[in-house]
C-alpha cells in the first residue's frame, strides 16, 4: 500500500514539475478593454499603459485592414490562411504584416502566438521582425526608417504570460469571446484553448507601395519543442491617434470559425511529433527519492 502511495507521489511530482513553465500563465480577464504586457526583453515600444502595457479597446469593426500573407508582394496584401501540417517538433518559416485601411498605416505591430498545452520544457520561438520605424505622432509616417531586425529574439516556455483560453481577444460585444486563433476553430471545444505570448514586433507597417515588402512587416521565425500541438500566429495593431481611440490596440487580422469565410487571413501550425517521456534533473530525482523512502521504510523490530 504505502509503495503504491509513494509511486503516486513520485509520478504526480514529475508532472507537476513538467508543468511549471507555463505555471505563471493567467487567463486574460476579458475579451478587450483590457492591458496587455508583452514578453520581449525590452518591454513595448508604445505600450504607455501600467507597467509597460498596451491595451485593447476594440469597439468595434477592426478586423478589416489587418492581414497575414506569406507573399510579400502588392499580389499578397489581402493575405490568406496558411495551415502547416507537419509530423516534427521543430518548423521554421516567414509571413507579412500588411495593411489595406484608409488610414494607410499603423504606428505599432504586436504578434500574438499561441498554442494548446503542454508546453514543452524544450519549446524556444525566435523571432525576426524587419520593416519601417518612426516616431508615433498620429500624423502619417515622413521618412520612416527601414530596420532588419527590429526584434531579433527567442522566447521560451516561461514566456507564455496568459491562457489558457479558447478565444482571442479583440472587436466584439464585450464579454462575447468569438475570435478564434485558426481558421474553422471550434472555440466550444475546451481541448482548443491555447496559452498565449504577445511580442512587440518594433515596427509599423504602411500603404506606400513602392516601399520594401509593398510596406509590410516581415516576421521570420524559427519555432522548436512543439509536440502534438496546434500553434497559432495573429497580429494586432496600435495607432497613436485614430478616430476609434488614441493610444490603443483596435485591429486584428479577421479570422472565423467558419473556414470558406470570405476576407480570413492567419497562419497556424499542426504537429503530430511524440515528446520523449522527460527526464527529470538529479536533485529532483533525489528529493523525490528520499521523499518516497520515507513514506515505504518500515520500523525495524526491537
Amino acid at each position: 500500500m504505502k509503495k503504491r502511495m509513494a509511486l503516486s507521489i513520485v509520478c504526480l511530482a514529475l508532472h507537476y514539475m513538467a508543468g511549471l513553465s507555463v505555471a505563471a500563465a493567467v487567463p486574460l480577464a476579458n475579451n478587450r478593454q483590457i492591458d496587455i504586457a508583452v514578453s520581449n526583453n525590452n518591454g513595448a515600444q508604445n505600450g504607455s499603459g501600467p507597467n509597460d502595457t498596451y491595451y485593447i479597446d476594440a469597439p468595434g469593426g477592426g478586423l478589416n485592414q489587418l492581414h497575414i500573407s506569406t507573399d510579400g508582394t502588392i499580389a499578397g496584401l489581402f493575405g490568406q490562411v496558411t495551415t502547416k501540417n507537419i509530423d516534427t517538433s521543430s518548423t521554421s518559416g516567414s509571413f507579412y504584416v500588411t495593411t489595406t485601411g484608409g488610414r494607410g498605416f499603423n504606428d505599432s505591430l504586436i504578434l500574438m502566438f499561441s498554442m494548446t498545452g503542454p508546453i514543452s520544457d524544450d519549446f524556444s520561438l525566435k523571432i525576426k521582425s524587419s520593416g519601417y520605424q518612426w516616431a508615433a505622432t498620429g500624423s502619417a509616417p515622413v521618412n520612416p526608417t527601414y530596420v532588419s531586425g527590429a526584434v531579433n529574439e527567442v522566447f521560451t516556455a516561461g514566456d507564455f504570460k496568459y491562457g489558457p483560453q479558447n478565444a482571442k481577444p479583440g472587436p466584439g460585444a464585450l464579454g462575447t469571446w468569438s475570435l478564434p486563433f485558426y481558421s474553422g476553430q471550434n472555440i466550444n471545444d475546451p481541448e482548443t484553448a491555447q496559452n498565449l505570448m504577445f511580442i512587440d514586433l518594433y515596427l509599423g507597417n504602411t500603404s506606400d507601395r513602392s516601399s520594401i515588402d509593398s510596406g509590410s512587416a516581415k516576421v521570420e521565425f524559427e519555432l522548436d519543442g512543439i509536440f502534438d500541438s496546434t500553434s497559432s500566429f495573429n497580429v494586432y495593431s496600435w495607432a497613436a491617434v485614430a478616430a476609434i481611440g488614441n493610444g490603443t490596440i483596435n485591429w486584428t487580422n479577421r479570422l472565423s470559425t467558419n473556414l470558406l469565410e470570405a476576407g480570413q487571413s492567419g497562419y497556424s501550425i499542426n504537429t503530430t511529433a511524440i515528446a520523449a517521456v522527460p527526464e527529470p534533473g538529479q536533485a529532483a530525482l533525489l528529493g523525490i527519492g528520499f521523499f518516497a523512502f520515507a513514506l515505504t521504510r518500515r520500523k525495524r523490530p526491537a
